[in-house]
């Protein structure tokens, strides 16, 4: 599957690398097309015991749309069935397949031989949790003495009236939900993390999430971690809405970036 020719083009676009041994004359090629629409097929690149997933690159830079970053996550997903990878951060386009070999594959040879070492056989399983807004507010309300006086206290007064009371409960609402975030959020790493190699705690990215993590899991461990995160979801009865992704590469433990100016 390598050295196959090249089509004249602005250089080689990377996605990811994985064994030497997995991509071998023997296997049938990858079958994804090559990102830029242009239909191109995708090969590898090898050098020893290593193989880098690449195409011919019609552009030397892509922008991050859906049609681009679909066309990148679909070469790294279908080269992951074959072996463990490395992915390779989103448009990383070399001058040629020798700078491929001899400044990615060659020069980083026993950093990218150790992080293959490291995620083989792990797969990376993304989790967010959502709060559903109403239960959200009313358990807010029924925890907190406090808030529940002061929503009594203007619940018949003008929002003139009782301006700078309004304030000061959504202040004490927004702390009471941070904090309750903070405590659900715990809770539910508590109970997963035993079942992962390496957990990452990701910015949650609306008001309504409570979690956006992702773990790296044994393929032997998948099935008792999918266990735990449906009972997870059960227990908590539509309070907390789980979306629950992979086996997904490990895009949060590992993403390759390649200088190409470094001598």
């Amino acid at each position: 599957m390598d050295a196959m020719p090249q089509s004249p083009s602005a250089g080689t676009y990377i996605y990811c690398i994985g064994r030497a041994d997995a991509f071998g004359e023997d296997d049938s090629p990858l079958q994804a097309r090559a990102i830029g629409a242009v239909g191109d097929p995708v090969r590898t690149v090898e050098f020893m015991s290593l193989a880098a997933v690449v195409s011919d690159s019609p552009a030397a830079r892509y922008d991050i749309s859906r049609a681009n970053t679909m066309a990148h996550q679909v070469v790294i997903e279908e080269a992951m069935g074959r072996s463990d990878i490395l992915p390779v951060r989103f448009s990383t386009v070399a001058k040629s397949d020798e700078a491929v070999r001899d400044r990615l594959l060659k020069r980083r040879f026993g950093e990218l031989h150790s992080l293959l070492h490291f995620v083989q056989g792990r797969v990376e399983l993304g989790l967010k949790v959502f709060w559903n807004r109403e239960r959200l507010f009313a358990d807010v309300t029924a925890e907190s003495a406090q808030i529940r006086a002061l929503r009594d206290a203007i619940i018949n007064r003008s929002a003139e009236e009782a301006h700078y009371e309004r304030i000061r409960l959504g202040q004490l609402t927004e702390a009471a939900i941070n904090s309750k975030r903070d405590r659900e959020a715990e809770t539910i790493l508590e109970s997963l993390r035993p079942l992962a190699t390496e957990t990452k705690v990701n910015k949650v990215l609306t008001d309504m999430m409570v979690l956006n993590a992702a773990f790296l899991v044994d393929r032997s461990r998948e099935q008792e971690f999918d266990a735990k995160v449906s009972a997870l979801d059960s227990a908590e009865d539509g309070r907390l809405m789980l979306k629950y992704v992979g086996p997904l590469p490990p895009y949060n433990f590992v993403n390759l970036v390649v200088h190409w100016e470094e001598d």
